[in-house]
């Protein structure tokens, strides 16, 4: 077998192939090419067989370099448009197969600089990594799984000269098929955006207060936006304005609720069957969470949750040993003095300890028969 090397968002990827496969798979690669030493290793396999071990190759490489890089930077399953002028990048979120090659293709023939179709990874400082990796294209629509690569030279996309690169929005793709308007840009609210965000990064959860530093990189450099469009070329002017507009800044805020050591776990949420009484409950073990506006959005492992009303009040009051008594007199406090609120209060404790949220304190509840009399 014979070598080359990619460079893949900062990772240098040493690729072993067959010699008849080298030239197709490094003419495929050539944006990324680099000559530096391999800092770990992938094997193209299938020979000369084209298709199916090329689309396998550009899989096995992404992923590696994700490996890589977990625990060192956001990694978000975007694709990446920028201004060839300023660097600034556009990183569009999508799930798979909803459209993020297509508005790579169309959008740098139409004159945006071409990032990657597949991985955005993004440093501290809001730099963005190049990963203009081939494109993985569907030849016949009746076998969508089936696809040819095609470097983004033969597709005429618009390259990118060495300047730095800077995350400038992160945009949430929404494909309206049917829709007859102009293609439309709107805020999103930053809870609800990031619950749509974390299924679509990779490694999150191996980062260092990851909930935090995602919200942080998405409130500096505006808060989360949508694209609605129908054709994605027809976004092309409204993305051109939005990268050459004055950075925008988001002044909506948050705060961090990092746990303590003993909370801290990387499992999932373990059910737990509630007590039949519940005097007092804490915080079950988290790996990360943020709130804002009475919303509580937690990271349970690789699991993404959205407290509000008297759950939130719950969850962010139990950081320390909270009795059911007061959890009550505090949602009475934020929320309005409900006349059902004891009972609303009773019932969001009882199914965040179903759920693994909170856990019961083994301090049964003192009955009204135990109170001592009156003086």
């Amino acid at each position: 077998m014979v070598q080359f090397v990619v460079d893949a968002f900062g990772t240098a990827v040493g690729v072993k192939c067959d010699p008849q496969a080298r030239g197709r798979l490094m003419e495929q690669w050539n944006r990324c090419l680099t000559d530096r030493e391999p800092e770990t290793t992938v094997t193209h396999t299938g020979g000369d067989l084209t298709n199916a071990a090329d689309y396998s190759l550009s899989s096995t490489l992404t992923v590696a370099a994700i490996s890589a890089q977990s625990g060192q930077r956001l990694m978000f399953h975007a694709c990446g448009l920028a201004d060839p002028q300023s660097g600034r990048v556009a990183v569009l979120v999508a799930q798979s197969g909803t459209g993020k090659t297509t508005a790579s293709i169309r959008l740098s023939q139409a004159g945006l600089g071409y990032v990657s179709d597949e991985t955005i990874a993004i440093d501290d400082d809001l730099s963005v990594r190049r990963y203009p990796k081939p494109l993985s294209i569907v030849d016949d629509p009746g076998f969508p799984y089936e696809k040819s690569q095609h470097s983004p030279d033969d597709l005429g996309m618009a390259p990118l000269n060495e300047l730095p690169l800077t995350a400038a929005a992160v945009v949430l793709l929404n494909r309206d098929r049917e829709g007859a308007s102009e293609p439309a840009l709107s805020s999103v609210d930053l809870i609800d955006g990031l619950v749509r965000v974390i299924p679509q990064t990779s490694a999150l959860p191996s980062l260092r207060d990851p909930l935090a530093k995602l919200a942080t990189a998405v409130e500096s450099i505006g808060g989360l936006l949508e694209l609605t469009y129908s054709e994605i070329h027809e976004a092309k002017a409204l993305l051109t304005e939005l990268l050459s507009a004055p950075p925008r800044s988001s002044a909506s805020g948050f705060s961090h609720h990092p746990p303590t050591n003993d909370l801290t776990t990387h499992g999932a949420p373990v059910q737990v069957t509630p007590p039949e009484r519940v005097g007092a409950v804490r915080r079950a073990p988290y790996l990360d969470a943020i709130s804002q506006d009475g919303r509580v959005l937690l990271l349970v492992g690789t699991s993404c949750l959205v407290l509000d009303g008297p759950g939130a009040v719950l969850w962010l009051a139990a950081n320390e040993k909270l009795a059911i008594a007061e959890a009550v007199r505090r949602s009475r406090e934020l929320l309005g003095d409900h006349p059902d609120a004891d009972s609303l209060v009773h019932a969001a404790t009882l199914e965040l300890i179903s759920h693994g949220i909170l856990l019961p304190v083994d301090e049964p509840p003192v009955s009204d028969e135990a109170q001592p009399p009156a003086n």
